[in-house]
């Protein structure tokens, strides 16, 4: 059996704010990847449901969120579902559909920063290539894009909005540092009207 790895947190845990503006690790989670394997995927879509009580997201760009778990569209038949430590995700998804995809844990390998408050959009929008107005980019919207010279995947908490930047555990450190710069630069006057 392999060695369970307990992995300690890239960067502190208190929250960072620029007036109303807070980023703060999110806490850790259970991650795992799905990967469908070819000619599998109504098998997998039933499994899933069945084992976590939620659907896979069927097209780029979407979550689906419920009680602690949130399943996101991370390319063509590819999700990384996620929920709180202690619930057996891993496990779940082995024994669910096992048979139907390819499962990798990334619970050690990724961490995810929320940035919350007024204007959250307008510091985000300083750092990733998209459009992130509400009618492009929304609750539950995800996309796999780079913040700065950072691969993420970002996803839209809630309509204050909230972004959660998922990132590979090695670039947390770099990525909260280029958000906690791009909040201390301020918002653009374009912004605040």
């Amino acid at each position: 059996m392999p060695d369970i790895l307990s992995p300690c947190a890239p960067i502190a845990a208190e929250p960072c704010r620029v007036g109303a503006l807070s980023l703060a690790p999110a806490p850790l989670e259970e991650m795992v990847s799905i990967s469908s394997f070819s000619n599998s995927l109504p098998a997998l879509r039933e499994a899933v449901l069945h084992a976590l009580g939620a659907s896979l997201p069927p097209a780029p760009g979407t979550a689906t969120r419920q009680q602690g778990l949130s399943i996101l569209w991370i390319g063509p038949n590819q999700w990384l579902a996620c929920a709180p430590q202690g619930s057996g995700l891993m496990e779940k998804l082995q024994v669910a559909c096992g048979a139907h995809a390819a499962l990798t844990d990334q619970t050690d390998g990724r961490v995810t920063l929320t940035l919350c408050g007024p204007y959250a959009h307008a510091i985000a929008a300083k750092l990733v290539p998209i459009d992130l107005h509400p009618r492009c980019f929304g609750l539950s919207s995800v996309a796999l894009t780079q913040a700065g010279h950072i691969p993420v995947i970002l996803m839209q908490r809630d309509r204050q909005p909230a972004y959660d930047f998922i990132v590979f555990r090695s670039l947390a450190r770099s990525l909260h540092h280029d958000i906690l710069a791009a909040m201390r630069g301020g918002i653009p006057e374009s912004e605040q009207n």
